[in-house]
C-alpha cells in the first residue's frame, strides 16, 4: 500500500520497519506537514475488511493534479473527480482494494465540526 501511495499520490516514505524476513511491519508516509502511519497485522489481530483513507489537501489545484496523475497511471478509479458542497474529490483504490478519498474540503465539514 505504501509503495502504491508513493507512486500514485506523491506521498513520501519517511520511515519503514521490517521483520527479519523482509515483511513490512510499519511504514510512515508524509504529505507536506502530515503523516500517515500504516501498520501490518500482527499475530492475534483480526482485520475485517479493506480500509478507507482520506487525504485532505485543501488545494483544488493539487487535487486536480493528483487526479490526472491517477488517470495517467491507469489506477482503479472508484469515484471520478466530483465537486460537491463537501469537497472537490475523487476516490481511487490501491492494489489491495483500499480506497483513498483525495479531497480539498470546502469548509462545510469544518462548520459542522465547530457545531459539535
Amino acid at each position: 500500500m505504501a509503495d502504491w501511495a508513493s507512486k500514485h499520490l506523491n506521498l513520501d516514505e519517511s520511515w519503514r520497519a521490517a521483520y527479519e524476513n523482509g515483511a513490512v511491519e510499519h511504514v510512515e508516509l508524509r504529505w507536506r506537514q502530515s503523516r500517515i502511519s500504516i501498520n501490518a497485522t500482527r499475530e492475534g489481530q483480526h482485520i475485517t475488511g479493506k480500509i478507507s483513507l482520506g487525504l485532505r489537501v485543501d488545494d483544488e489545484a493539487v487535487v486536480r493534479s493528483l487526479y490526472q496523475q491517477v488517470l495517467d497511471k491507469d489506477a482503479e478509479l472508484r469515484m471520478a473527480l466530483t465537486e460537491s458542497r463537501v469537497a472537490l474529490s475523487f476516490t481511487v483504490a490501491d492494489l489491495d482494494g483500499n480506497e483513498w478519498w483525495v479531497n480539498a474540503e470546502t469548509g462545510f465539514l469544518d462548520r459542522l465540526r465547530e457545531d459539535t
